[in-house]
């Protein structure tokens, strides 16, 4: 921003060039003036207050003195305010006067009054500054600063004119407070006069609300449960269609404020702050091309460009703005946006703070929502978040960063509430009577702020609450001091006495509780068209303690081919990855496929499965696996992530793999799988059913090994196989008994049937009929009992039968 210091540098170095006061005579201006360059600034006061002794009605004298009681390290407010009123009295239509008086009034104090007050003259100013300029950067800059405020008050607010939240005992009255229809009353006139017709619609709606209720039939555990408010017919005026109104001025506003001076930097801050709230992502990258003339090196324009390119889809940009950013971001701010410590579960902060670089990676590893995309979509979500948060939490004149705020925290945990809402009480001070205004009518105050549009505005003058609703969860803040800087929200001692229950309303604890057991949330919503990606995992005994995992997965086929062609003329990008549970990325599968094989089609009556699998070794434990398919051009995507036990076959007594369903199972002598992508072991070529789906009249392969047989005196290995199909809903019901199909050679098992073989381990397939069983979800169980040890075990697996 182009302070008031440069802008009033400029003008004392026109006053050193200019005029016969400022010659070759030394004289008490040019002698301040001179001081005040050097940094002498006591002796400047000197001087300066000589030349009001000898012209008390030197304005520039005053004006430079306020200057210096006001940007030096004399400060002194009050005497800085007093010097510039004497300078506007002597010459009250002096445009630079008159926009350092804007300058000051932007101070913030401590008290609400004050600050509504300010705000008020603020405005006052502004367009009093138009009027003898109307290109005035700072006054167009006040104003959209404004109307800003005005779009954050009325975009997602809600007055309740008959409730009190904090009168427990009797939250509801039958009677509408006042002050909301005498408002609405002038309000009108004020609005129409503007061209704006929204009071009618407020109007019309206190007037159907108005219709017959019962107070006493809206008490809830939750007061701030606004769905079920809705439901018993709480009396409610809608204020959030004020808002388009407040953001159309804004606009006009800043636009302006840049037309007449692009490098007044602070304006870019307000655009993007309202752009943002409007989601118009498009109109802040124009903004920002604009910004990056003139501050190219600024980092919060490149974090800027990483929040609006990310939500605009234009990941690669997004990534490469946010990587720009760190290389212009001081220290403080690199570690906001770098440190974990808000987002972490409590367990593993402990692990983060021994080596916070390397957890880091590992950490934003595991959030990754798509490997296969160069840039990590987790990460720049939390980037997002903390340029949002400080955009619109921050407080930069009391150096308090958003993130660092209640509700900067919130939003850096779980991203934008799925609903935000500012719910408004009827007027809880008492502020309802008439009382006598300047020009001597009897008008409440509310009404003569609401003429304005700031000040001590009615819908600020009760405490207001803002509530964001997370889905399972929500939180809850209070504005109690009515300068827009909201809090957890906390029943005082005095609510508590009067009935308030602490565990239902009590948000500082919920939002403790919420963090312990969700300390961060993210949903990725892919690009493109999004299709559905089954998968299953299966564990086999794998050589050296490790465990052999086939990840096998589906792509429904909806567009026409020929089953006759070799391949489907698809180019897809596939992945299968898998995580440990520290984070550590254990496997990364990547490859591109150029056409689909239509010998991997398996056809259904209403679609076509494209089946795949990917075999990989891990180590056994509790693992994340995410499988991702996308075609070239990301125009059709899929993602699924699914946390698996991998199973630990080290133990040396009886134990099974996983049940691996299957559409095919062949038999082969030459080593090979009968088709490239099958999954092969034992010698038998299998193609897995991923989608775990049956139709009735098809029949049911199913594959497992079992391991650590005891063997007989004669060197052989014997076990029994007994397969169940219990429907899922019947519970415990008793299963059917299925009997294999057999096969040639090796591969049908007849169930109940012995088994011998020469080896400890062995590998079997049954083929089985269900072609009397009704559809539905069924359990699978195979039980493989050792008859020489007399050791059994059994692995399960559902399916559905259509």
């Amino acid at each position: 921003m182009r302070s008031t210091s440069s802008f009033i540098f400029t003008l004392l170095i026109g006053l050193l060039l200019a005029g016969p006061a400022f010659s070759q005579q030394a004289d008490p201006m040019t002698e301040g003036i001179l001081a005040f360059r050097k940094g002498e600034y006591s002796q400047s006061v000197k001087h300066f207050e000589a030349a009001l002794a000898a012209d008390p009605q030197n304005a520039e004298a005053h004006f430079l003195l306020a200057r210096l009681f006001w940007e030096t390290d004399l400060k002194d407010a009050k005497r800085a305010g007093k010097e510039l009123e004497a300078a506007l009295l002597i010459d009250p239509t002096n445009v630079q006067y008159m926009v350092a008086s804007l300058q000051q009034l932007r101070e913030d104090s401590a008290f609400f009054i004050v600050d509504k007050t300010r705000e008020r003259l603020r405005r006052e100013m502004a367009y009093k500054i138009l009027k003898l300029d109307e290109t005035n950067s700072f006054a167009h800059e006040e104003l959209g600063k404004s109307f800003i405020r005005d779009f954050w008050r009325y975009r997602n607010a809600m007055m309740y004119p008959s409730l009190t939240f904090n009168e427990y005992k009797y939250r509801g009255s039958s009677e509408y407070d006042p002050m909301a229809t005498r408002l609405l009353d002038d309000l009108r006139d004020f609005e129409q006069a503007n061209g704006q017709q929204e009071t009618d619609v407020l109007t019309e709606q206190l007037g159907r609300v108005e219709a017959n209720w019962d107070p006493s039939s809206v008490f809830m555990a939750d007061e701030f449960d606004i769905d079920a408010l809705k439901r018993q017919g709480f009396p409610v005026i809608d204020m959030s269609g004020r808002a388009q109104n407040a953001y159309d001025a804004a606009i006009v506003h800043l636009n302006a404020s840049l037309e007449s001076d692009p490098r007044q930097r602070s304006v870019y801050d307000h655009l993007m702050e309202i752009y943002s709230l409007k989601g118009e992502y498009d109109e802040a990258l124009k903004m920002l091309s604009q910004m990056y003339v003139f501050y190219p090196e600024d980092m919060k324009l490149w974090t800027y460009l990483g929040y609006a390119h990310y939500h605009a889809g234009n990941m690669e940009a997004a990534s490469k703005s946010f990587e720009t950013a760190f290389r212009y971001m001081d220290e403080k701010t690199s570690y906001a946006y770098t440190h974990l410590d808000d987002i972490l579960p409590e367990e593993e902060k402990r692990l983060y703070a021994q080596d916070p670089a390397a957890y880091s990676a590992r950490f934003w590893t595991s959030k990754d929502p798509r490997y296969l995309t160069p840039y990590n979509e987790r990460k720049m979500e939390h980037y997002a978040r903390l340029t949002y948060a400080d955009l619109l939490y921050g407080a930069p004149q009391v150096d308090l960063r958003g993130w660092n705020t209640e509700r900067g925290q919130i939003l850096v945990r779980y991203g934008v509430p799925n609903g935000d809402v500012v719910i408004i009480p009827r007027s809880s001070s008492g502020v309802r009577d008439s009382t006598p205004a300047d020009d001597g009518n009897s008008t409440s105050l509310a009404i003569q702020v609401g003429r304005s549009g700031t000040g001590f505005d009615m819908f600020e003058e009760a405490n207001t609450y803002n509530i964001w609703d997370y889905g399972d969860f929500k939180f809850v803040f209070e504005d109690p001091f009515r300068n827009g800087e909201y809090r957890l929200y906390s029943p005082s001692a005095a609510e508590l006495t009067a009935g308030g229950l602490p565990w239902a309303n009590d948000y500082t604890i919920k939002a403790k509780e919420t963090i312990r057991k969700t300390p961060e949330r993210y949903t990725y919503e892919a690009p493109g068209r999004q299709i559905e990606l089954p998968f299953v995992v299966s564990s086999f005994k794998g050589e050296s303690g490790n465990t052999d995992v086939y990840v096998n997965y589906a792509i429904p086929i909806t567009t026409a081919f020929d089953p006759k062609q070799d391949f489907i003329n698809i180019t897809a990008n596939a992945g299968t990855f898998v995580v440990a549970e520290n984070r550590d990325m254990l496997v990364e599968r990547r490859r591109t496929i150029y056409g689909l094989p239509t010998s991997q089609v398996v056809q259904f009556d209403e679609s076509n499965l494209w089946v795949d699998t990917q075999k990989m070794t891990t180590p056994p434990g509790h693992h994340e696996v995410s499988v991702e398919f996308e075609t070239s051009g990301g125009t059709t995507v899929a993602v699924q992530r699914r946390e698996v036990d991998i199973h630990d076959f080290s133990s040396l007594s009886l134990s099974m793999s996983d049940i691996l369903l299957a559409y095919r199972i062949e038999e082969t002598d030459n080593g090979k799988p009968v088709v490239p992508t099958d999954i092969f072991r034992n010698n038998l070529s299998i193609q897995p059913a991923p989608w775990t789906v049956f139709s009735l009249d098809q029949p049911i392969y199913i594959y497992f090994e079992v391991y650590n047989l005891a063997l007989g005196t004669d060197g052989q290995a014997r076990y029994e196989v007994e397969a169940t199909l219990t429907p899922k809903d019947k519970g415990s019901g008793v299963g059917r008994m299925l009997r294999g199909l057999f096969g040639s050679g090796k591969g049908g098992v007849s169930t109940g049937v012995p088994i011998s073989v020469s080896s400890t381990s062995d590998g079997q397939y049954l083929i089985l009929d269900a072609l009397n069983q009704e559809t539905g979800l069924f359990t699978l169980k195979v039980k493989i009992k050792d008859t020489q040890s007399n050791d059994e075990v059994e692995m399960e697996q559902e399916l559905f039968l259509e």
